[in-house]
């Protein structure tokens, strides 16, 4: 058991404060922020210090951190704040949910944050400040680099490598045997069959509104017996 920091007092911090005290035999002990936007002393309960003297009341050689912040600037923020943590001598937590599957041991980096529903196969790496939502399908030999964000239902096929500070929305497919370059950016709903550009943005068309009202729709639909 470790106990545990968690940097900011916002959703992501509320969120691994949650997981961890349900799912993981890891004490959260406190919470910290850059002093511009320590505005409080306390935070779910516990102690909220400015992240310039988190050291001074949590020393790295009896706490951990966890740091789970968005992915602002395509994740350079959390993996500045990740860094900055490290320099002050912080080794950190990784969060992998108990309802996340894989038949053998994964190997995962730390400051990951890894939710329910995980169906992750053979010989997979994850690397280090990795943030997965729930419910991905992550297919053997596939490499996650460093400051990579997986949002939820995303289908990964097998020996597919997603490089650092890369983002993948809701419902991305990726076809086997893929690269995608650092920094890539892959909006909802998209499918990539090849390997993308470093830096590049991949989106899928938005669905368009039908020529009719739903109502009329649902009766083509039911005089057609397409339901």
């Amino acid at each position: 058991m470790s106990k545990v920091i968690l940097f900011g007092c916002g959703r992501g911090a509320d969120v691994a404060y949650r997981y961890l005290k349900n799912d993981s035999e890891h004490q959260v002990l406190g919470f910290t922020v850059d002093e511009a936007y320590c505005k409080q002393k306390s935070y779910n309960g516990l102690p909220l210090v400015p992240f310039e003297e988190v050291d001074r009341h949590f020393p790295p050689e009896d706490y951990k951190m966890l740091i789970l912040l968005g992915s602002q600037r395509m994740n350079h923020l959390r993996a500045d704040k990740y860094l900055a943590a490290k320099n002050k001598g912080y080794s950190f937590e990784s969060y992998v949910s108990s309802r996340a599957y894989s038949l053998e041991p994964v190997s995962v980096g730390e400051n990951c944050f890894i939710l329910d529903g995980q169906c992750i196969n053979l010989d997979v790496s994850i690397g280090n400040n990795v943030v997965m939502w729930s419910c991905n399908q992550i297919g053997d030999n596939t490499v996650i680099g460093d400051h990579v964000w997986l949002s939820s239902h995303a289908a990964i096929a097998g020996d597919v490598t997603i490089e650092d500070y890369s983002f993948l929305g809701v419902n991305v497919s990726i076809a086997n045997h893929v690269v995608v370059a650092r920094e890539t950016f892959i909006g909802a709903g998209a499918f990539i069959a090849q390997n993308t550009k470093q830096g590049g943005v991949y989106f899928q068309p938005e669905a368009k509104c039908f020529g009719t009202d739903s109502l009329k729709f649902m009766k083509i639909m039911e005089a057609t017996k397409k339901l």
